[in-house]
Parts: C-alpha cells; sequence; structure tokens
C-alpha cells in the first residue's frame, strides 16, 4: 500500500465515512491478498470483526442473560444490550467499541461457495458435546454455507491427524454441521476452503500447510481460534508424567487413564473409535511447548511464504471462572501469564509473521469458547460448565468479515 492510499483510508476512518471504508479495503484484499499484512489494515479487522460480533450477539438469549449481571442494590442496569455484551464478552479497552456507530454488514448472502472445514482439538468426541455443536447447523442454514467437521483423531500426532484433514478438503469425508457423519454417498470433494482450527487443531493445521503448501491457493484464510500454536504448559507436565510408562491400548485401562487428565471425558464402553490409532503421548508431546517451538523453528518461513491470511482469537478467564478440576491448571499458568485461557497463554494462542491479524481477546475460558453447555448431570458439580459465550455470534462474525473483506465469496 503506498503513502496515498494510507492516506486516504485514515482520512475516511477520521471522517467516519465507515461505508467507503469497508468498500476501499476490500478492493484493496481482492487485488492483492497480502495487503493483510499491513497494520492499518489489521487493526481495521479487529476493530470490524468485534463490531460485527457484538451486533450477532444481540440475538443471542443465553448471552444476553449472561450480561445481565448488574448487582448494585437500589439502582437499575442503564446500560445498552450492546455495551453489557461488551463488557462480559470481551476484554481490553476494546471494551468501548461498543459505542462506534458502524454500517450493519450489508452483502447480500444467497449460497456461500466456499467451504469452511473445522479442524478439532484434542480429545475431539469425547467430551459431553462437540464444539459449536448448536451454532454450526444455525449457521449452515441461516448463511448458505457448507460446514465439514474434519474427524480429527483425539489422541495421536499432528502429523497423524493430516490424513484426516485431507479426508475433508481432498473428498469431502468427515462429519456434517449437525456432527452426523457424512456418508460415501453424500462426500463431495469442496473447492476453495476457509479453516478454523481449535486448540490442537490449529497445529493439526500448520502441519497440514507444512506437509501440502500446495493447498495455498485453495486455502482462502485461517481463523485461529485458541489455537495451541505455541503449545501449552499443562501439556509439558503431563508428557513429563507420562513419557517412561507404558500406556496400553486396552479400552478399559485406556478410559482410567484418560479419566485422570479430565473426568469431563466421556470413558464409557462404545465410546473410542478408531482404537488402533490412539497414542496418547505423541498427541501430548505436540502440545508441549518444546515440540511447538522446534515446528515453528523448522517451517516460519514457509508458512511466511504461502501469504495466507490468518486471523488470531483468544480466550481470558480466571480461576473463579472455570471448571473446579481446571483451577489448579490456571494457577499454574498464572506464573507465566494471568490473562490466559485455563490452558494456553496469549503467547501461545497466537501466531505471530506478518499475515497473521489479532482479531480480539474473549472473556471465555478454553472449553466455552467452543462447547455448548454440558448437560447437567455431567458437571460434576461445577457452576462453570454451563458455557454461555456467544459461539454463534462469533463465527458468523468470522464469516461475515471474511465477505466483506472479500477473501471468501
Amino acid at each position: 500500500m503506498n503513502t496515498e492510499q494510507l492516506s486516504y483510508l485514515e482520512q475516511l476512518e477520521k471522517d467516519k465515512a465507515f461505508s467507503v471504508l469497508i468498500e476501499e479495503i476490500s478492493s484493496l484484499i481482492k487485488n492483492d491478498r497480502s495487503l493483510m499484512s499491513h497494520p492499518f489494515i489489521k487493526r481495521w479487522c479487529g476493530i470490524r470483526w468485534r463490531n460485527i460480533f457484538l451486533t450477532e450477539a444481540l440475538k443471542d438469549k443465553v448471552a444476553l442473560k449472561k450480561a445481565n449481571n448488574f448487582k448494585i442494590p437500589g439502582r437499575k442496569d442503564k446500560r445498552p444490550p450492546k455495551q453489557k455484551l461488551a463488557e462480559q464478552f470481551l476484554k481490553g479497552d476494546e471494551i468501548r467499541e461498543w459505542k462506534l456507530d458502524l454500517p450493519a454488514f450489508d452483502k447480500p448472502i444467497n449460497k456461500i461457495n466456499t467451504t469452511l472445514v473445522f479442524a478439532p482439538g484434542l480429545i475431539n468426541g469425547m467430551l459431553p458435546v462437540r464444539a459449536f455443536q448448536t451454532a454450526f447447523p444455525k449457521i449452515e442454514e441461516d448463511l448458505g454455507i457448507r460446514i465439514i467437521r474434519a474427524d480429527n483423531h483425539p489422541m495421536r500426532s499432528c502429523k497423524s491427524n493430516v490424513a484426516d484433514l485431507l479426508a475433508a478438503i481432498e473428498v469431502g469425508a468427515g462429519l456434517k454441521a449437525n456432527t452426523q457423519e457424512i456418508s460415501k454417498e453424500e462426500q463431495q470433494a469442496p473447492a476453495d476452503i476457509f479453516l478454523i482450527g481449535y486448540s490442537k487443531g490449529a497445529p493439526d493445521i500448520l502441519q497440514l500447510l507444512a506437509e501440502r503448501p500446495d493447498l495455498k491457493d485453495r486455502i482462502r484464510c485461517i481463523f485461529n481460534w485458541g489455537g495451541a500454536i505455541g503449545g501449552s504448559y499443562l501439556a509439558d507436565d503431563i508428557y513429563l508424567s507420562i513419557k517412561d510408562l507404558n500406556i496400553p491400548k486396552v479400552e478399559k485401562a485406556l478410559a482410567a487413564f484418560l479419566s485422570v487428565i479430565s473426568p469431563a471425558i466421556n470413558t464409557k464402553s462404545g465410546t473410542f473409535r478408531r482404537i488402533e490409532e490412539y497414542n496418547i503421548k505423541e498427541a501430548i508431546y505436540d502440545l508441549t511447548t518444546s515440540a511447538r517451538k522446534e515446528f515453528l523453528n523448522d517451517n516460519m518461513n514457509l508458512l511466511k511464504s504461502l501469504d495466507i491470511p490468518v486471523f488470531n482469537i483468544t480466550g481470558s478467564t480466571t480461576a473463579m471462572e472455570v471448571p473446579y478440576f481446571q483451577i489448579q491448571g490456571v494457577m499454574e499458568i498464572n506464573r507465566y501469564d494471568s490473562n490466559n485461557d485455563m490452558q494456553l497463554t496469549q503467547a501461545q494462542a497466537k501466531l505471530k509473521m506478518p499475515m497473521a491479524t489479532d482479531l480480539g481477546i474473549l472473556k471465555a475460558h478454553h472449553w466455552d469458547m467452543s462447547y455448548d453447555a454440558f448437560p447437567k448431570l455431567m458437571r460434576f458439580g461445577s457452576p462453570n460448565l454451563d458455557h454461555p459465550f456467544p459461539k454463534e455470534a462469533a463465527v458468523t462474525a468470522m464469516i461475515k468479515l471474511s465477505l466483506e473483506l472479500g477473501i471468501i465469496d
């Protein structure tokens, strides 16, 4: 972007000519998506995503109820709903942006041609609910976008899980938005795609890019949603405790071991699919800080060369806001960064390179960001497994921002 173009964009923002600003940025990105690395466009993307997110969250009754938390006796809560949502679900100075009078997203949507492929995290399918279980079907119906859940194995290495991602990208295999398996008769290879990587799903995606850089022209963008880009200090501790153990793949023994990692894991008979592919040591090792550092050191130049826009969205919580069996982990990570999501620090959850843009820090813990409320009988006495964060609003904002920028169509 030359000086004249930048000055023009800055003046449009100063004059609050936001509709024209949106059109100009879209035109620039369509001609050269590498401009996503420019600081002005990065900053605008954060402002716009947060704005669309808050607007969409106004439709979420659960989120509004959670945000309606005014507790001063004898005084009425006169805050506008958007302010309540911002103060409940956003972190930092960006909270004040609820006052911005930005235009509503107005790009006509009949059908979105770009397919959304979701890469889930560790213990995929083993918790009482799946990520975006309610949100994805609604988004698919409302926006006319095809969603494929890659059937990433819950407990094996990133390198092994590349096969699951390729099955979704090249064949159209995996799970539907509603979590039902896509039958062979229904499988259809998508054309262009964009990816959302959650938790270990984000390192799985980076491994895919390292092995298949030829996919760069089909991958329009990547949303790093609470992704374990830099590993986790908790994974470091777990790996040290298991690296010398003989962990059998026999179902009962495996269930007993996994229940130690988290009591939320469903270990009932029949839970385990693809049991012969389990490799807990490799799965946990790939989430250690040393493994992720080594991968990024080896592959950062390649990742930069692909010029794929990446958007980082992270979470932040406190020990009082997480399930009781995660409190110790939060306290451990607080030694490194008190602004963590109960599993990852801010630095660990972000990919840092020119084409990566930080969209926001959310007030939500690692599970709240993605999972529906756990059934009441499976909350283990914890008050923090209701997961009120407005997930549908967040993903809708991802899609609408990408459409507005012209990254997807």
